[in-house]
C-alpha cells in the first residue's frame, strides 16, 4: 500500500508542477527589480515611528499585495521589489495612526529615496485604497493571546489540532490530549460560541478542521465576567473566515499509512448586504493497540494479583456542517444566523478481547476469565442561533440579544460475554456460567438558551459592559439490558433482574454579569463580577424515591491588569474565579455493574467546585522576535474525586470487587511557568519553542491514616523550525517532549515525537498546495505506561502499545476573489459549562 500512495503522490506533483510551468511560459513578462528607501515619523513630534507596517501594491484596486513588512526600531526602511511595469502604490501603517498612500513611477530609474514620511494620529481608513493585512503570528490583548494562523505556511496543508501544538500556553500530547496552562479545565468555542460540532468530540473534530478556514485561534487565559463561571481555566476561540464581498472557497483532502482520511469543503461569498458562509468536515480513523494491566490487593481479598491481558481494533468517524448567514439592514442593525449539524461514531467490531488471570500471593493461577466486548456509539445533533445587533452612532456602543438551540440525542451499545477458561482451574467458582448480556443506553439532549449583552463606553477610557442569560437544559437516559437468547440467537429476553434507571433530568441556570474596563495609553484594567444561579431537578421512571434536587448559587470575580512599556512589550496580571457544577454522570446514583469485578454510581449531594487562580506575563513582539514568559499559580479545596471501597457480602468478607462513586474531598494546586518564542533571523527561516513546566500537588480533606498526597514536576517542550528551501518548497521539522504526568492517585509515562513536513504551492496565486508529512518515522510502536492505586486497597500498572510511525498527504485547492468582509454580531452565546467525565477519560470541552 505505500508503494502505491508513493507513486500516486509522485504522479499528481508531477503532473501539477508540469502544468505550473506550462502555464508560467505562456505568461512570461519582462519583470524588474526595483529598490525603496526612507523613514516613518509621527507628523506632530516628528519622531520615528518604530516597526510601522508597509504594504507594496499595483494599484488603489488591486485585491492583493505585492510584498509587506516592517519599518526598524528608527522607522527606518530600505526593500527591492519586483514589478512588472515601472510603478507601484505603498501604503503605510502604524498603531494609533492614519493610513498613508503614495504612489511611485520609477520612470527609468531603478532606485527611489522617497524621504520622510508623515503620519497623522488617529485610526481613519483610506478611501479609495484596501490594504490586506498580515498579522504578526501571536499578539497580546489585555486577556487574551492570539495565534494568526494565516501567517503559518502550515495552515495550507493542516488541520486545526496541528496548529494548536504551536500555539503559546497549549499542549498536545501524543494521544491528542490538549491542555492549556498544563490543565484540561478549559472549553472550546468557534466564533466565541460553544458549539456541539466541537464540544462532543474535540478531537476528532479538530481534525477534521482545515487550518486554511480559520483566521486566527484566541486563548482567553483569564476568562472575565461576561463568560460562564462554570469550569473553565481558559477558552481556546477558534475564529472562522469571514464572507467577503465576492466569493472565496477552498477544497482539500488528505490520507495517512494509519488509516486516517480527512476532505473538507468551505464556501464564503457577499452579495450586496447578504453574506453567507458555509464548511463541511469528514474525518475518518482507525486505532488498532495491545494493552496489559497488572494489579496487586493490599487487603484481605479472595485473590491477591490481577492480570488481564487484551487487544482492540477501534474504528470511527466525525461529519460536520454549518451554515452562518448575515444581512445588514443598515450601517447600525444586524441579523446574524447560523445552523450547525454533526455526527460521529465508534466502534471497535466486536475485536476487544482481554483475558483476565486472578493469583493468589504466590502467583499461582485460582481462576481465569475471558470478556469478549462488542461496544460502539453514536451522537450527532443539530444547533442554530440567531443574534440581532443594534450598534449605535457613538463609536462601540453595542446591545445584542440571541438565541441558541441544541439538540443533541446519542447512544451507546455495549455487548458483553463473560465465561470462565475451562483449561484453568476454578478455584474461587466466582462466576463459572456463561454471561452473554447487551446494554443499550439512548440519551436525550435538549438545550435554549436566551442572552442579552450591552456595552457603553462612556469616552475612550471608560468602558461599562453587562448582560443577562437564561439556560433551560432537558435531558434524559433510557436504558435496556437484554439477555442472549440461544434458541433465537439474539439478544431479546429483557434482564429484569438489572436496574434500569431511566430518568428525566431538567436544569434552569440564571446567569448576570458586569464588567469595567479603564484604558489609558499604556495602562488598562479590567474588573467585573458574575452571579449564577443553578437548579436541577432529576426524576427517576421506576424509583420515584431515588428522585433529588440539587441547588447552586455562586459569585465569580475576575480581574485583569495590562501595563506597555513600550509599542513592542506588555506586562498582564489577573485574578480569576471559576466553578465546576457535577454533571449528571457524578450525580446519578444509577448503579453500573456491566464489570462485575468494577461497580460505579455516582453520588447526588456532590457540591460545586470552587478555582482560584493568578497569572503573571511578560510578552515582546517585534518583526523578528515574539517572545511570550508567564508565571501561574491555581488551587482548589473542594474538588470531585473517585472514591473506591471493597465490595463485602453478607458476613463482611471482600468479595472480589471493587465499588467507585465519587465525594468533595480533593485539594489541588498547581504552580509554574511557559515560555514562548519565535524567531525569524531572516526571511526564509522561522524557529520556535513552547515549553512549560509546573509543580502540582494533589491531597484529600481527610486526617490522619487516611490523608494521602501525591505530588511532582511536569515539564513539556515541544520546538521546530520552518525553512523556504529552493523550487518554492517549504521545510518544516519539530519535536516535542512530555514527561511523566501526575493526578490525584495515579501517574504517567513520558512521551515524545518527531515529524518532518514538506510542501510546495502551485498556480497563479500558490491557489493549491499539495504537502507531504511524517511522524515518529524511526518507531514503529510507541507504548504509554500508567500506574494507579487506592490506598490501602490495591496498586495498578498498566501499559497500552499502539502505531508510532505515520506518514501522510495532503491537498489544498482555493479559487475565488475576495474585496470586503461582512459583518457578523461581536457577541453571542457562550455556553459549555458542565463538568464533564465518567469513565471515558474524557477531557474538558469533549471528547470520546
Amino acid at each position: 500500500m505505500n508503494k502505491i500512495f508513493g507513486i500516486i503522490f509522485l504522479l499528481s506533483v508531477l503532473s501539477v508542477d508540469a502544468l505550473g510551468q506550462d502555464a508560467n511560459v505562456a505568461d512570461t513578462v519582462l519583470v524588474r527589480t526595483y529598490t525603496v528607501r526612507g523613514s516613518v515619523a509621527d507628523s506632530v513630534a516628528n519622531k520615528q515611528v518604530a516597526f510601522a507596517t508597509i504594504s507594496v501594491m499595483k494599484d488603489s484596486v488591486s485585491p492583493n499585495y505585492i510584498k509587506r513588512f516592517a519599518a526598524d526600531n528608527n522607522g527606518k526602511f530600505e526593500f527591492e521589489v519586483q514589478l512588472e511595469k515601472p510603478s507601484c502604490l505603498l501604503v503605510f501603517e502604524a498603531t494609533g495612526k492614519e493610513i498613508f498612500a503614495k504612489y511611485i513611477d520609477f520612470e527609468n530609474e531603478t532606485k527611489v529615496d522617497v524621504g520622510k514620511i508623515f503620519l497623522n494620529n488617529g485610526a481613519y481608513e483610506l478611501a479609495g485604497v484596501e490594504v490586506t493585512a498580515t498579522k504578526p503570528l501571536v499578539t497580546v490583548d489585555i486577556d487574551k493571546i492570539i495565534y494568526n494562523t494565516q501567517s503559518d505556511p502550515e495552515s495550507k496543508t493542516d488541520n486545526v489540532l496541528e496548529m494548536l501544538r504551536k500555539v503559546p500556553l497549549v499542549t498536545v500530547d501524543g494521544e491528542d490530549n490538549i491542555q492549556v496552562k498544563g490543565s484540561s479545565s478549559f472549553k472550546v468555542y468557534i466564533n466565541g460560541k460553544p458549539s456541539n460540532v466541537v464540544t462532543n468530540n474535540v478531537k476528532d473534530a479538530l481534525k477534521s478542521m482545515p487550518a486554511s478556514s480559520i483566521k486566527n485561534i484566541e486563548i482567553i487565559t483569564e476568562p472575565g465576567a461576561k463568560y460562564d463561571a462554570e469550569g473553565v481555566s481558559a477558552i481556546i476561540n477558534i475564529v472562522t473566515e469571514r464572507a467577503l464581498k465576492g466569493y472565496t472557497a477552498n477544497v482539500s483532502a488528505g490520507a495517512k499509512t494509519q488509516g486516517d482520511y480527512h476532505g473538507n469543503v468551505y464556501f464564503s461569498t457577499k452579495i450586496g448586504k447578504f453574506g453567507l458562509t458555509a464548511s463541511a468536515g469528514y474525518y475518518s480513523y482507525r486505532r488498532p493497540n495491545t494493552s496489559e494491566s497488572h494489579q496487586q490487593y493490599l487487603t484481605r481479598m479472595p485473590y491477591t494479583y490481577s492480570d488481564t491481558y487484551g487487544s482492540s481494533k477501534y474504528q470511527g468517524n466525525n461529519i460536520n456542517g454549518s451554515i452562518e448567514a448575515s444581512y445588514e439592514f443598515d450601517s447600525l442593525n444586524l441579523v446574524s444566523l447560523s445552523f450547525g449539524t454533526w455526527s460521529g461514531k465508534w466502534s471497535n467490531l466486536g475485536k476487544n478481547t482481554s483475558t483476565t488471570f486472578l493469583k493468589d500471593e504466590n502467583k499461582d493461577i485460582l481462576s481465569a476469565y475471558q470478556n469478549i466486548n462488542s461496544s460502539g456509539a453514536f451522537w450527532g445533533g443539530f444547533s442554530g442561533n440567531v443574534d440581532y445587533q443594534k450598534s449605535f452612532k457613538k463609536p462601540d456602543k453595542l446591545l445584542t440579544i440571541s438565541y441558541l438551540f441544541d439538540l443533541n440525542p446519542g447512544s451507546n451499545d455495549n455487548t458483553s460475554q463473560i465465561r470462565h477458561l475451562d483449561e484453568y482451574p476454578d478455584t474461587l467458582n466466582l462466576n463459572p456460567a456463561i454471561i452473554n448480556q447487551k446494554l443499550v443506553s439512548v440519551g436525550r439532549n435538549n438545550e435554549h438558551t436566551f442572552q442579552i449583552d450591552y456595552t457603553e463606553p462612556f469616552n475612550k477610557k471608560h468602558v461599562v459592559e453587562g448582560g443577562l442569560k437564561y439556560v433551560l437544559r432537558l435531558n434524559g437516559s433510557d436504558n435496556k439490558y437484554w439477555i442472549f437468547n440461544d434458541t433465537t440467537q439474539k439478544y431479546d429476553i429483557t434482564n429484569i433482574e438489572k436496574d434500569v434507571n431511566n430518568l428525566n433530568y431538567t436544569q434552569n441556570i440564571l446567569g448576570a454579569y458586569g464588567s469595567y474596563t479603564f484604558k489609558l495609553e499604556k495602562f488598562s484594567v479590567r474588573a467585573g463580577i458574575r452571579f449564577e444561579y443553578t437548579g436541577s431537578d432529576v426524576k427517576f421512571a421506576e424509583h420515584h424515591e431515588r428522585d433529588f434536587k440539587a441547588q447552586f448559587s455562586n459569585l465569580i470575580p475576575s480581574l485583569q491588569l495590562t501595563f506597555k512599556p513600550s509599542m513592542t512589550s506588555n506586562i498582564r496580571l489577573g485574578y480569576g474565579n471559576s466553578i465546576s457544577r457535577p454533571g449528571i454522570w457524578y450525580l446519578n446514583p444509577f448503579v453500573d455493574d456491566s464489570n462485575p469485578m468494577y461497580i460505579s454510581f455516582g453520588n447526588p449531594d456532590l457540591k460545586v467546585e470552587r478555582r482560584h487562580s493568578f497569572n503573571l506575563s511578560y510578552g515582546r513582539f517585534t518583526q523578528k522576535l515574539n517572545l511570550n514568559v508567564g508565571t501561574y499559580t491555581s488551587f482548589t479545596n473542594n474538588s470531585i474525586e473517585n472514591v473506591t471501597t471493597l465490595q463485602k457480602d453478607a458476613n463482611g468478607d471482600p468479595t472480589g470487587a471493587l465499588i467507585s462513586t465519587y465525594e468533595n474531598i480533593g485539594k489541588y494546586n498547581s504552580t509554574g511557568g511557559n515560555i514562548y518564542i519565535n524567531y525569524s533571523p531572516i526571511k526564509i527561516l522561522r524557529l520556535y519553542v513552547n515549553s512549560s513546566v509546573g509543580y502540582t500537588y494533589f491531597s484529600n480533606n481527610l486526617k490522619g491514616a487516611d490523608l494521602q498526597t501525591n505530588d511532582g514536576v511536569r515539564w513539556t517542550f515541544y520546538g521546530g523550525t520552518q525553512i523556504t528551501i529552493p523550487w518554492k518548497l517549504k521545510f518544516s521539522a519539530g519535536v516535542g517532549y512530555f514527561s511523566p504526568w501526575i493526578s490525584y492517585e495515579s501517574k504517567g509515562s513520558s512521551y515524545y515525537y518527531y515529524y518532518f513536513s514538506l510542501n510546495r504551492s502551485f498556480l497563479k496565486d500558490d491557489k493549491l498546495t499539495i504537502g507531504i508529512s511524517t511522524t515518529n518515522p524511526f518507531a514503529k510502536n510507541q507504548s504509554w505506561a500508567n500506574t494507579s492505586w487506592k490506598e490501602g486497597i490495591y496498586k495498578r500498572e498498566s501499559k497500552t502499545i499502539a502505531l508510532s510511525r505515520d506518514f501522510g498527504i495532503s491537498v489544498s485547492y482555493r479559487f475565488g476573489s475576495l474585496k470586503e468582509e461582512i459583518k457578523k454580531a461581536e457577541r453571542g452565546i457562550s455556553n459549555d459549562d458542565v463538568k464533564s467525565g465518567g469513565g471515558g477519560g474524557q477531557q474538558s470541552g469533549g471528547g470520546q
